[in-house]
């Protein structure tokens, strides 16, 4: 574990490293990260100009929400998109030979190669977002909730690494997938609203097939006090499931590789 929490680090460095030869374009990237979120801000002012609440949400609750979902956004594309997307391209043109010839889990290689260092502002706009609405809801930081809160975005992230690798394991039976990923990043702009929005049916496929609730909506309710902190033990068992699946379809995959040699 320590070994690899020291790659992991080791490949951020060298991330950040890249980035910092070109700090006009990482500057651009995080005045346009501001742009987007003063953008989804008006949005959130559009609905509450016309509502007092929203599915029970009161409008600094939706901005904390808002801001779960920023620091969600940031872990994917952070590291979890980039890599699986040159998976995809490695499987489909054979550079996933050497990916496999280095003394490592391939699985973890393929995972942590790449760190778009640019990302963490999204991250930390979206902390920053929600603590701001915390504060002003009048809620203190209770140990208990800012670690139930921690945990849950843990899991969430574990949740949505596993979909990603599934989704990039399918390379290995079908030539071109990259185009899903639109339909993914479609569906995933529904967790920006409370998932109580949505009718039954809907909010039980975006929580138990597509698991947006587990991502975003829970984790917020857990720092807002409300019936979602329940979810925390749902969510750590639905991470380990998650992984535990998507490791075994990854060696499977891996199995139907064939090399660009052959």
């Amino acid at each position: 574990m320590l070994r690899h929490l020291k790659l992991i680090l080791l490949f951020a460095r060298v991330s950040i490293q890249d980035t910092a030869a070109y700090r006009v374009d990482f500057l651009v990237h995080v005045v346009t990260a501001i742009v987007h979120l003063a953008g989804e801000l008006v949005a959130v002012w559009i609905i509450f100009s016309n509502t007092r609440t929203l599915a029970g949400w009161s409008v600094y609750e939706s901005i904390a929400l808002l801001g779960v979902f920023r620091v969600m956004i940031g872990g994917i594309t952070l590291f979890i998109a980039p890599n699986m997307r040159r998976v995809m391209e490695d499987i489909r043109q054979g550079g996933l030979d050497f990916l496999l010839l280095t003394p490592l889990s391939s699985q973890f290689y393929a995972s942590f190669r790449s760190v778009v260092a640019w990302r963490v502002t999204d991250i930390l706009l979206g902390i920053g977002l929600t603590t701001y609405a915390v504060i002003h809801l009048g809620r203190s930081f209770h140990v208990g909730a800012v670690a139930s809160f921690v945990v849950m975005i843990a899991a969430g992230v574990a949740i949505i690494y596993c979909f990603w690798l599934i989704l990039a394991t399918c390379a290995f039976w079908f030539t071109r997938i990259s185009n899903i990923e639109m339909v993914f990043w479609n569906i995933f702009e529904a967790g920006r609203y409370p998932i109580d929005v949505y009718s039954p049916r809907i909010r039980w496929g975006l929580t138990y097939l597509i698991p947006l609730a587990f991502l975003i909506t829970f984790p917020a309710g857990t720092l807002l006090g409300k019936p979602h902190s329940a979810k925390l033990g749902l969510s750590i068992v639905a991470a380990a499931v998650a992984f535990v699946l998507a490791t075994l379809f990854w060696r499977l995959g891996l199995r139907r590789y064939s090399g660009a040699s052959a």
